[in-house]
This record gives C-alpha cells, sequence and structure tokens, in this order.
C-alpha cells in the first residue's frame, strides 16, 4: 500500500495549496481518514501478528516513539531555524509569524501550551479548539476556533501534526482494543459515530468538530481494525492475482477520479468512499505486501506528510500561485527521498533489530 499512502499524502500538499493542473483529486480531510483508516490496519495487523509476547506492548510504544518523534522533531527545528534565517535575511517569516508579531503579547501559560504541544505532539488537535483571549492572551475553549481572530493552531510549527496528535491517542487504546475480535472493534466504532452524529445535531462547526475531534475520529482508526479482520480471511481465500488486480487498480481509480465523480461533496459520498476503502484495502494489502518497490515507496509517505507545510511554505516565497502546487509537490519529494535515505532509514534498522532481539 504505499504506493496509496503517497498518493494520500500528495492529495494532502495539493489541497493545502491549490489545485494541481486543475487536479485534487479529493478533498484533504477525506485523504486523512483513509490515513486513519490505514494506520488502524497496519496498527491491528503488527499487534496481532509481531508485537507478541512478554513485553510487546511496551516494545510496541517504544518502536511508534521511534517511528514518530525524531523525524517529527527534525522537521520542526528545521522549520524554526528556516523561519529565523528568512526572518533575519529576507525579512520573511515562514512559520514563526505569530511568534515574532505577537508573543509579547501572549500570558505565560499559553506560551508553555505552545511550546509543550510543539515538542510533545499531544494536545495539538486540543488547540483547534481554543483561540487566544486579545485582552489577556490566554488560551480559551472556543466552539468555532477556525473562524477566531487569532486561532491558537497558528503557534504550531508543523500544524498538520495534528493528526500525530490523534493517532497517538489510538496507540495508547489500541493494544487493549484490537486484539480483541471484531465485537469490541463495532461497539466502539457505533459510539464515535454516535459522537459524531450528535455534534450534526448540535449544528457544531463541520472543521473542526467533525474533522478534528478525537472522538469523533477514532471510528476511522478502528475501521482500519475491521479491515484487518476482513483481510485474515481474504488471505485464507487466496483470491487470484486477477481478482487482486482488479480491485487494485479499480480501488485507485476511484480515488484518482474521486473530484469528477457525481455530486459534490457530501456525507453520503465520503462515507461511500470510507465503506469502498474497508473493502478495498485487504485486496490492496495482500497484493502489494510482497512487492519491494511499493513498501521502498510507502517508507516515504509519512516525510511527506510531515514536511510538506515546512516546504510549502519556503517554496511560497520563491513561486507564483500557479506554479506553487508542482514546487511544492516536488520539493517535498525530493526533501522526503533525502530524509528517508539519511535520517529514517537508520532508525528504522534499529527498529526492527529491537523486534527480531525481542522475537
Amino acid at each position: 500500500m504505499g504506493f496509496l499512502r503517497v498518493f494520500l499524502a500528495i492529495v494532502v500538499i495539493i489541497n493545502h495549496t491549490s489545485p494541481l493542473f486543475g487536479l485534487v483529486f479529493t478533498d484533504a480531510y477525506i485523504a486523512v481518514k483513509i490515513f486513519f483508516i490505514i494506520s488502524g490496519f497496519y496498527m491491528a495487523l503488527i499487534l496481532n501478528e509481531k508485537y507478541t509476547g512478554p513485553g510487546s506492548i511496551r516494545l510496541f510504544f517504544t518502536n511508534r516513539f521511534l517511528r514518530l518523534y525524531p523525524t517529527y522533531w527534525m522537521v520542526v527545528a528545521l522549520s524554526v531555524g528556516a523561519s529565523l534565517a528568512f526572518h533575519h535575511f529576507l525579512d520573511y517569516t515562514l512559520v514563526l509569524g505569530p511568534w515574532l508579531t505577537h508573543a509579547h503579547r501572549l500570558a505565560s501559560s499559553s506560551i508553555m501550551a505552545f511550546v509543550a504541544a510543539n515538542t510533545a505532539i499531544f494536545g495539538q488537535d486540543f488547540l483547534f479548539f481554543t483561540s487566544l483571549s486579545p485582552q489577556t492572551g490566554q488560551l480559551v475553549l472556543d466552539a468555532n476556533s477556525m473562524a477566531a481572530v487569532q486561532p491558537a493552531w497558528f503557534y504550531l510549527a508543523a500544524p498538520q501534526a495534528w493528526t500525530l496528535s490523534v493517532e497517538l491517542t489510538f496507540y495508547l487504546i489500541a493494544p487493549f482494543v484490537i486484539r480483541r475480535g471484531l465485537r469490541p472493534l463495532v461497539l466502539l466504532i457505533a459510539a464515535s459515530l454516535a459522537v459524531r452524529l450528535a455534534i450534526w445535531i448540535a449544528e457544531l462547526p463541520l472543521d473542526p468538530w467533525c474533522q478534528r475531534f478525537t472522538p469523533a475520529e477514532l471510528c476511522f482508526f478502528l475501521l482500519g481494525g475491521v479491515c484487518y479482520h476482513l483481510y485474515l480471511r481474504i488471505k485464507t481465500m487466496r483470491p487470484r492475482l486477477a481478482i487482486l488486480r482488479a480491485v487494485t487498480f479499480s480501488y485507485l481509480a476511484f480515488l484518482f477520479m474521486y473530484q469528477f465523480l457525481p455530486g459534490e461533496a457530501s456525507i453520503p459520498k465520503d462515507y461511500a468512499t470510507y465503506i469502498l476503502t474497508v473493502l478495498a484495502l485487504p485486496f490492496v494489502f495482500y497484493h502489494t505486501k510482497s512487492i519491494k518497490w511499493d513498501r521502498m515507496i510507502g517508507e516515504l509517505s509519512y516525510p511527506l506528510y510531515i514536511s510538506h507545510w515546512l516546504v510549502i511554505v519556503v517554496m511560497r516565497y520563491y513561486f507564483s500561485p500557479q506554479w506553487l502546487p508542482a514546487a511544492s509537490v516536488v520539493g517535498t519529494l525530493v526533501f522526503s527521498v533525502l530524509i528517508t535515505a539519511f535520517f529514517n532509514s537508520p532508525i528504522e534498522r534499529y527498529r526492527q533489530k529491537r523486534v527480531l532481539r525481542a522475537a
């Protein structure tokens, strides 16, 4: 599923700039939710087949830490360093604009909250439900924070990392839920969907409440667990290569052509996409799991996602809006290849050695 994950990351990049020669493929939020389903599938896979036996939960948590945090911290450090350099030499602030403009007005509690969220990742999703009081500079709860004059998330060095905060919450519960069979998964999915329904009935803003609220987002990770159970059944059936190819290419074609399909973005169309994803992913994984080049491409997906905002704000200085999407996609791809080759690969080898040593 490496190609699929890279494609979804590129969709997010395009949605954060502008259409790439008229193409947006899917909405960024749909791409993120498919990412969540894929993540839930992989967590179910490795927790049931890789992280087993005594000490497996501790190994799972520490290896997840090594997978996410070093790359994230490096990107944040580069974002801060590049922003300071651009500010000093070019009078252009990149991601530090709110800090350089309003830091003197912030309450000390707000500064500590921003530093903690930027460092620990946890809590970044919460900042999308707060804004800054103009009078005191303190964080206040804001049901419609996306329309606030000073949203709190402006102070995130890599604002797209709010998804990691949601994902980390899922990691905390995954070892205790994902191994218990389908029934607990279905019950928790129903509870999460009930939260989404309550938000809709209460007429709360779609963004952030139905896009970033962790209890409402957990259903997508848990759907990935359902994917895993479907995969186990498919694996015993050993479907023919022609069927695997037909499902894989049909699903990819659906995502490529999503923007041209009948109907505007709507709840039925979105949820039809998620259901189709749950049904297709087991076939896609079964088809691609032994393809080496696909796995290698998949290693780029996380660097692509976590670094793309830094690349976009840099490219915005040098390129016109017309060329910004293409420059951002190419620049992020090049940057991600370098990160993977010289930074992530040694960490990944160490992670795998830890698993082998434990086995």
